[in-house]
């Protein structure tokens, strides 16, 4: 990868997660570069790799998924070299963005992973995200890495009527 593809790449990233009020996924980034042709799938995670050494992203791994969101500095950097990404590239993420908003959103939102406490514990914590915000959070205790793996599937599944039912019960009299 050559110094100047690395940098329209790091752009690309940066110009993305710049657009989106939430953390995005390694697949949603990936998606779009793919799709659009930039690059392989290796120079994406060698360039999101760079840029998170480079403090210009925040890396947030859960057992399945990465996210990524733009720091400070990654908005510095993009305001001052913005003007290097090509217009048709910028119209094809604003585009995408619009296309797949609501899939992202979805994507995002809903989030879930476990530990291991101990031998016979695990801990499944599941928690419902909006525009940076944590809207729910529960956290379960369960006897196997199977059950916590059930339990978060099942949240994602379930999330909107986890949380009806959390509201009801706790915020109504």
């Amino acid at each position: 990868m050559t110094s100047e593809s690395l940098k329209l790449y790091k752009l690309i990233i940066l110009y993305f997660l710049s657009k989106t009020n939430q953390d995005i996924t390694n697949a949603i980034l990936s998606d779009f570069i793919l799709e659009h042709g930039y690059t392989d799938y290796f120079s994406i995670q060698e360039t999101l790799v760079a840029l998170t050494e480079d403090n210009m992203i925040k890396a947030h791994q859960t057992h399945t998924t990465s996210y990524y969101t733009i720091t400070d500095k990654g908005h510095e950097t993009l305001n001052y070299f913005v003007s290097q990404l090509p217009s048709d590239t910028i119209q094809e993420i604003e585009a995408y963005l619009a296309k797949n908003r609501i899939q992202i959103v979805d994507d995002t939102s809903i989030r879930s992973d476990y530990t291991k406490i101990s031998s016979t514990e695990y801990l499944a914590r599941c928690t419902v995200v909006e525009r940076g915000s944590t809207i729910v959070e529960v956290a379960i205790n369960v006897p196997s890495e199977e059950d916590a793996i059930d339990a978060c599937k099942r949240f994602k599944e379930k999330s909107e009527e986890i949380y009806s039912f959390l509201f009801r019960t706790m915020a109504t009299d």
